[in-house]
């Protein structure tokens, strides 16, 4: 019986396509690929610790949340304080300030009150939004002064947002630590 060749030399392929994303280091600033399913990594210029993990939060929760990957609220949800993300997706109620690294979404319902800080926005049909916006290439500037480590200390919530005054900026917000 004569021997067949293997498929890898009838039918040569490369490995498959890696999935990687484009992300910006927020200490630093430079720009590098990492894989779409790493966690974790090192910046290979300022060699700082970046977390990628994505967050649905699907409550009420206060407090500090710094990811570099994807946050998203869905529509019960709410979150009061302070946001450092790579992106940010709000179909529900956000109060305070945010920093993104990417895209803003602001989907049907949603209710976002306070300063956002990113590279675009999107404001969908239905939205509502108090407050200050600034769309900059380097998100990084609007952060000075302030270097906080990435990592959350998020705390559920009992109360629901309440209205705000007429500058759309809610006094709390000032209370909350940094």
């Amino acid at each position: 019986m004569p021997l067949r060749p293997a498929l890898a030399t009838i039918h040569p392929r490369g490995p498959a396509p890696r999935e990687v994303r484009y992300v910006t280091c927020p200490h630093c600033g430079s720009a590098f690929d990492i894989s779409r399913k790493a966690m974790s990594v090192r910046c290979p210029q300022c060699t700082q610790y970046l977390q990628f993990e994505d967050m649905l939060l699907r409550q009420r929760m206060e407090g500090e949340l710094a990811t570099m990957g994807h946050v998203a609220l869905s529509p019960p949800s709410e979150m009061i304080g302070r946001l450092i993300c790579g992106q940010f997706t709000n179909e529900g109620r956000f109060e305070g300030i945010a920093i993104v690294y990417g895209n803003i979404a602001l989907h049907g319902d949603s209710l976002t009150t306070g300063q956002l800080t990113g590279r675009s926005i999107h404001i969908t049909a239905g939205a509502t939004f108090r407050g200050k916006i600034r769309i900059t290439p380097n998100p990084k500037a609007a952060g000075k002064g302030k270097r906080t480590s990435l990592g959350h200390s998020l705390r559920p919530i009992s109360r629901k947002l309440g209205n705000t005054n007429r500058t759309g900026l809610n006094p709390s917000i000032m209370q909350l630590k940094s």
